[in-house]
């Protein structure tokens, strides 16, 4: 036994050594002899596509499928960051959209590694943000035959995309990834998936030389004494078409104006009739009207011009900055209840809405880059102008053909902001009345809040991942700027979190990153605190932990009398965190949270993650929150 023993342990050393000398020799190649890299394969040519389209970081989970667009890439300068779980590539692709304007690539490998993605390329189809899915697959002359990870990757991806591509020929490369930029962002954005088969990536010599080693025919002729003979031709046409012409010089990428308007001055001039003659105005400003990030301030200047107080969504929220005197944040339902003109912008009439219904005395207006959108629910509430076109040029124009009147909508303003002060006060009493209850002994949801909105900087991200402690915060922490804000959007999608801050560290690496998360949901980004660390990305995630998932289990308990599956327990995130690497922190009294929140800023700007882990009371706040 012992000399078994002795055996097995040398062979365990002598593949111990071997990994470790291979993993050195990998680092020396990439980092040392990059020329040593084959300039011409397709992988290459598909980075020089995404390099031309303004792309400066992609995001992967590496597979063998893809590896060769993920050098090409690192070898264009394009930064790769690899995280670890495939959903976190796209929402990572959705964020860097949604803040710079260019669309997002997420990079996956064959099979469950595109499956994998399948939430995330849906939230972004339903939230609008238009960006680039490429996925792996298997070689051409394998396909349907049992190849490793080969399932028919369009019928999968097909109901949440745009459009769908395959990649058959190194030539069609790069015209298609441009065709998928140019469908990704247009009209209404979404997302765009591109197949590339290995074949089509991988250096030619390298394919036609495992085809050779492999000795099999990839088909059966009924002819058998020629099948050696055709096999062999056939493959030889078959590569010759695949890489024939794949490496010339492609034609100039074309520069296209993506948002149109086609509204009439007629239903420009209808609509400035209606609002010159009401008194209670209202706009309704969601993500599709801060597309055009350029135009942001200009945006701005025509909201101001027009002077009529205003409710942000989405991607809008901090459009205004924080403290703006038209920007209305609470008592929206009463607000719509009792205004005479509603301009709903780049923003649908579904569930957030009440579905239309609503606007009951209003002239109602919407206008949208989708023509479904702008008709949903017209059974519900008929509208008075639907526009079909972009809603920032649509606020551009009125403000550009209204005149300058002052102190507009004077009483209307005032009862508003009365409306604002007295869900203030109603706030800071349920929040004391919870710190004072001598049965819980942990920190109220509202008090945590409103010590991250005192800790927060003028440039900080705001990175919504969670249901109850998330819908308290956007009651009271205020995003400073545009583009600050990031939630899922319509979907209610919980995991968006890491692949959000990912995005919003990487091209804003100057800018204070928070993640705002529910326990329950941090449960989906949990792994990604290797990721932050591995890629130094010092982001800094606050989790508010109520042991349980609180949306579902106040109006279960109170309606059905039963917490079944709603209970979690109040773990240590923070200790879970350092094992990856990161600052952890616990909060259990209202006391502490000045003290951990500026820790966590200091931590993080010495370039390390943060996780900040607040035990919080059970809270009655957002009773009744569940959409039903």
């Amino acid at each position: 036994m012992e000399r078994v023993r002795k055996h097995l342990q040398h062979i365990e050393q002598a593949h111990e050594s071997h990994a470790i000398q291979t993993m050195t020799e990998a680092q020396k190649f990439v980092v040392n002899e990059p020329s040593k890299i084959p300039l011409k394969f397709g992988g290459m040519e598909a980075a020089k596509a995404i390099y031309e389209q303004g792309v400066k970081q992609v995001y992967c989970l590496t597979g063998g499928h893809v590896s060769p667009i993920l050098v090409g890439c690192n070898q264009l300068g394009i930064r790769v960051l690899d995280v670890r779980d495939e959903v976190t590539t796209v929402f990572a692709a959705d964020a860097t959209s949604r803040v710079t304007g260019i669309p997002g690539v997420a990079i996956v490998t064959a099979g469950p590694g595109l499956s994998n993605t399948i939430t995330a390329v849906k939230n972004a189809q339903m939230a609008e943000v238009g960006l680039v899915v490429f996925g792996g697959a298997t070689a051409q002359l394998l396909k349907g035959r049992g190849a490793l990870q080969d399932i028919d990757q369009h019928a999968l991806m097909g109901p949440h995309c745009k459009a769908t591509f395959t990649v058959t020929r190194v030539k069609d490369m790069i015209p298609i990834i441009r065709k998928a930029f140019d469908i990704a962002r247009s009209n209404v954005p979404g997302p765009v998936f591109v197949e590339f088969p290995l074949d089509t990536l991988w250096p030619e010599s390298e394919i036609r030389e495992n085809q050779e080693k492999a000795g099999e025919v990839p088909f059966t002729l009924k002819m058998p004494g020629l099948m050696e003979w055709a096999a062999d031709r056939y493959q030889t046409w078959f590569f010759d078409r695949v890489f024939k012409d794949g490496f010339k010089k492609p034609a100039l990428l074309e520069k296209k104006w993506y948002y149109k308007s086609d509204f009439k001055p007629s239903e420009v001039y209808k609509v400035l009739g209606a609002f010159r003659q009401c008194k209670k105005p209202l706009f309704i400003i969601g993500s599709q009207t801060v597309l055009r990030v350029s135009l942001i301030p200009r945006l701005v200047e025509a909201i101001e011009h027009l002077d009529a107080p205003v409710y942000l969504s989405g991607m809008a929220r901090g459009l205004l900055g924080r403290t703006h005197p038209l920007q209305m944040r609470h008592k929206r339902t009463a607000a719509l209840g009792n205004s005479d003109f509603v301009l709903l912008c780049g923003t649908p009439a579904d569930f957030r809405l009440n579905y239309g219904r609503q606007m009951k005395k209003a002239f109602f207006v919407q206008v949208d880059l989708g023509k479904e959108t702008v008709w949903k629910n017209s059974d519900l509430r008929r509208r008075d102008v639907g526009v079909v076109g972009d809603p920032c040029n649509f606020i551009l124009k009125m403000a550009e053909l209204m005149e300058r009147r002052e102190n507009l909508f004077v009483p209307w303003k005032k009862y508003l902001q009365r409306n604002q002060e007295k869900r203030e006060l109603d706030i800071e009493k349920t929040a004391r009345e919870g710190a004072r209850s001598k049965d819980e002994k942990y920190v109220h949801p509202v008090i945590a809040c409103k010590a991250i909105e005192n800790a927060i900087d003028d440039d900080s991200f705001l990175i919504a991942d969670g249901g109850d402690f998330v819908g308290t915060a956007s009651y009271i922490i205020k995003p400073r700027k545009p583009l600050r804000w990031l939630d899922p959007g319509v979907f209610g999608t919980l995991g968006v979190g890491a692949g959000f801050a990912i995005a919003a560290q990487q091209t804003h690496p100057d800018s204070e990153v928070w993640i705002l998360y529910g326990d329950g949901a941090f449960g989906w980004s949990l792994c990604e605190f290797d990721t932050y660390c591995r890629l130094k990305l010092p982001v800094i995630a606050v989790i508010g932990n109520d042991a349980c998932w609180s949306q579902m289990y106040r109006d279960q308990v109170r309606v059905l009398h039963d917490s079944v599956a709603s209970v979690l327990e109040f773990t240590h995130y923070e200790k879970v965190a350092e094992g990856f690497g990161a600052h952890g922190i616990l909060v259990e009294r209202e006391d502490q949270l000045e003290s951990a929140l500026a820790e966590a800023k200091r931590v993080a700007k010495s370039g390390t993650p943060v996780c900040v882990n607040i035990m919080l009371t059970k809270s009655s706040f957002r009773e009744g929150s569940i959409s039903l």
